[in-house]
This record gives C-alpha cells, sequence and structure tokens, in this order.
C-alpha cells in the first residue's frame, strides 16, 4: 500500500502537478490527487503499481511521457 507522503515524494519527483497527475491516471481532477495526499482517500492500488514503475523505469517514463 502506498502512503499519502509515498505519494506526494512520487508526484513530486516525477515533476507532475496534482491534475498532471490526475491526468496520467484517468481520474476527474487534481482534487481527487490531493484528497489521496491528505489521506482523506486511500490511493488506488492501480495507481501505486503505475507510480512505482514509474519511478523505477526510464522506459516506462517515455512511455507515459513523464520527464
Amino acid at each position: 500500500m502506498m502512503t499519502a507522503e509515498q505519494l506526494r515524494a512520487a508526484r513530486t519527483a516525477l515533476g507532475l502537478s496534482a491534475k498532471g497527475l490526475a491526468r496520467l491516471v484517468d481520474v476527474q481532477s487534481g482534487r481527487t490527487v490531493r484528497k489521496w495526499e491528505a489521506g482523506d482517500r486511500d490511493v488506488p492500488g492501480p495507481v501505486a503499481v503505475l507510480l512505482r514503475a514509474l519511478m523505477e523505469s526510464r522506459s516506462v517514463r517515455r512511455y507515459f511521457g513523464v520527464v
């Protein structure tokens, strides 16, 4: 499970705004991302998996157009 702090750290390290991450993971708005980061909602498993893959793999970042 990814914590709110881990999500924020990954998003920041990847140079994504809350709105940018929302677009990437296909959620309605940056508000949803901010709720995950505030701990108001759990970070969904698929989002956590994608962020870990983005952090660990340059080819995954290239595929998704991140950094």
